[in-house]
């Protein structure tokens, strides 16, 4: 009888390298920050720079981008809001829906924090070459489509 390992390698699901490759970048970011005395976690930045691309978005529409429930992104953009980074406003039709709006404190600390984004890009990239991550993200960007 085959043993579990011999059939499911962890190193070769798909899932796992990808969830692997994303902790790795987080962990280099979420130590840099607190090197660099930046008031914000990576879930934070993640956060930030979905509202920073589209700003005004509802709440609930960053919740359905990042794959996470209404609860948990209310409790981080309470955070963000009370650092000043972020701004909740009604919907003019609908009162009860907020929208998301980012706010100059928060440009301005998207603005520091850039370089050291480029700066993890740049080492996760380090001995890849460029048009294999091209192919790497045109896989990825289909996976993503395949589940939506």
């Amino acid at each position: 009888m085959a043993k579990r390992a011999d059939i499911f390698h962890l190193s070769q699901v798909l899932g796992y390298l990808v969830y692997q490759a994303s902790g790795c970048i987080r962990d280099y970011l979420g130590r840099e920050f607190v090197r660099k005395g930046y008031p914000i976690t990576v879930e934070d930045f993640t956060v930030l720079i979905y509202i920073w691309d589209q700003d005004g978005q509802p709440q609930r529409a960053l919740a359905k981008r990042l794959h996470r429930n209404k609860s948990y992104i209310t409790r981080l953009i309470s955070g963000l809001e009370s650092l000043g980074f972020v701004q909740r406003i009604p919907g003019k039709d609908d009162g009860r829906e907020k929208r998301l709006f980012i706010t100059g404190k928060g440009r301005n600390l998207m603005t520091v924090v850039e370089p050291l984004i480029t700066e993890a890009m740049d080492i996760a990239r380090k001995g890849v070459d460029p048009s294999e991550m091209k192919t790497c993200e045109k896989v990825l960007r289909q996976v993503i489509r395949n589940f939506a």
